[in-house]
Order: C-alpha cells, then structure tokens, then sequence
C-alpha cells in the first residue's frame, strides 16, 4: 500500500488516544497496525527540515486534528513554528512509542514514575490546543515579556550552586527528594492534589484533568520560549556537572517545570481562589520546579522565567480553560 493509501484509510477511521497510547479503530488489526507505525515513522523523522515540518503538520491537519473537530494552523517557518512543532512531536512521539514499544498502561500526559496513586487521566487536549491556536492573535501568547536569560557569566555561577546541591543530593537526608524528582520528571500531578487535601477517593476528578490539561498547554507554549531563547542546559555550561536525571534535548531556559506548576497554581487560585490549600499548593509549585534544580537541569533563572511565563500567560489560559475552571468550582462549592 501507498503512503496516500495509507492516509485515505487513516481519514475514514477512528483514532483514539487514551493515556499512553494510540489506537485505530474501524480498521482491521493488521492495517490499523500498519497505520501506526506509518506515523510513527513519519513522525520520528528528523524535524529540523522544512520538509519534516511540512510532513507532521499535514499529518496532524488532515489526520489527527479532523477526528476531534479542531482546526490548527501552521506558521511557515520561523521560531513559533519551530517551538510549536516540538511541542506537538515530543507528546505524540512519547504516546507512540510506548504504546508500540513499551506496552505500558496508560498514565497521566507525560508518562514517568508512579506515586501509586491513580489520578482520572485525559488524552492529549487537542480541542484545548486547538482554542490556544485559535486566541494566538487576540492575546498574543507568543510574544509575551518575556526576558532573556543571563549572561553565559551570571548563568555559569548559577551552575556552582548546583554543583552544591549535587553533593547534598546523594546524602541520606535527601532520599524523599531523590524520589520526588524521579516522579516529577514524569509530570506526576500528585504534589498538586495532596495540598488539596485530594484522594483518589475524594471528589476531585475535574481538579486532576484541569492539572494535567495545563502540563499539556505547559509544555506547548514553554517549547516557543525554549526555541526562541536556545540557552544551554547546565551541563553544557560546565561538564563537570552530572545531572541526576538524562538531559533533555531542547533547551533550557525558561524551566518548563517551573512554568507548569505554578501554571497549576496560578489557575486554580483563579477557579478557587478560598481553597485553604492554596498556599501549600504554591509552595508545591515552587519544590517541583526547584528539585529541577537539585536534579542538575535548571539554574534558578530558569526557574525564576517559568514562574514569570506563567503569570504572563493567565490571561489566554483562563480564556481557554475557562469551562474546565467552571467544573472545578463545581467540584469544590457545589453546582448553582
């Protein structure tokens, strides 16, 4: 069969994201098979070429985006296109290859380490991603005031107090940290629910999508700043650095932990803003965008951007996630 073969059918079919996986379904096992892994190819392709961008970008505007009724425009070039395009290859690239692969259960948006606790979990947002293209002109997301990072100088002695902390982190005292920096590297929202007194018990199932739509929209808009900033992770900056954890391949500043959890924080303040929790759940925000910090792949500029992008940003993210927010004051004050 043909590539265009291949997308014909793919049109015709039903694509359901669940968690970790991608399944096709209305189509036999052995195409629906084929299918996927001719996405995973396409998508796996080097995406630096224009001719890479062009082919991902036909694929989520005619294959993908239709089947959940969101229409995306893509920039023709440039560091939005470029940002975006990250943001959209690395959580699908991760869906495919562990639902091909790996064949692990489904978890929250971003995979990693388990807390044990098990949050309602959601597919990849595409509608939400969807309204952010959408209100790009209105609220102007990507151009936000956003400040370079430091001088290389300022940035280099920021590196020797990680090289304090990576002393520290391997003690006895720091075996919690060493765990929750584990979890979190998966984007676990656990540290977001348990200030709110959540169980998974308790009724707070809008709370955790809402949680994990932001990660989701976190990720997407941080990969714009990283492309248009390109500064060097910590270990670039002095090798003699060994980060905790594998460094990731884009860049490094703004920290888009940083940016996601007090996106979190930020927004839930806005849905509820008389939560006795709060507080704590600020000081969660600030602990799992520091422990990015013990774990070697952030100095604390990328962590002081993250926070400040995600003051910036409430403005188009409350428009966006404005009915999820409704549901979680549902959650916590009752339905009127």
């Amino acid at each position: 069969m043909s590539l265009t073969d291949y997308k014909s059918l793919l049109r015709e079919a039903k694509l359901v994201v669940w968690g970790d996986k991608i399944r096709v379904d209305e189509l036999t096992p052995e195409i629906a098979n084929e299918v996927l892994l001719l996405i995973k190819e396409e998508i796996s392709r080097d995406d630096s070429t224009p001719e890479g961008n062009a082919r991902l970008a036909s694929i989520l505007r005619n294959n993908l985006a239709e089947r959940v009724g969101v229409s995306y425009s893509f920039a023709s070039g440039g560091s939005l296109h470029k940002g975006l395009h990250k943001g959209l290859h690395k959580g699908l690239h991760k869906g495919l290859h562990k639902g091909l692969h790996k064949g692990a259960p489904t978890g929250a948006v971003g995979g990693g380490a388990s807390t044990g606790f098990s949050w309602p979990e959601i597919d990849i947002p595409w509608r939400e991603i969807g309204l952010l293209c959408q209100y790009r002109e209105t609220f102007k997301w990507d151009e936000l005031d956003v400040l370079p990072p430091p001088p290389t100088q300022q940035r280099m002695s920021e590196v020797k107090d990680l090289m304090a902390l990576q002393d520290l982190l391997w003690t006895q005292q720091q075996t919690k940290r060493r765990l929750q920096i584990e979890v979190e590297a998966g984007n676990d929202i656990t540290a977001y629910m348990q200030p709110l007194a959540a169980t998974v018990a308790a009724p707070g199932s809008a709370t955790a999508i809402l949680f994990q739509t932001l990660i989701a929209l976190g990720g997407f808009i941080g990969q714009h700043y990283k492309a248009r900033f390109n500064a060097l992770r910590p270990s670039e900056l002095d090798p003699n650095l060994k980060p905790y954890l594998p460094v990731p391949a884009h860049s490094s500043y703004p920290s888009n932990h940083s940016f996601q959890s007090f996106l979190i924080a930020e927004t839930f303040g806005r849905a509820v803003p008389e939560h006795p929790g709060l507080p704590a759940l600020y000081r969660a925000a600030w602990e799992v965008a520091t422990n990015r910090e013990w774990a070697g792949l952030h100095v604390r500029s990328d962590t002081y951007a993250g926070r400040r992008l995600a003051r910036l940003c409430m403005p188009v993210i409350e428009r966006v996630l404005e009915d999820q927010m409704a549901l979680v004051r549902d959650d916590y004050y009752g339905r009127a």
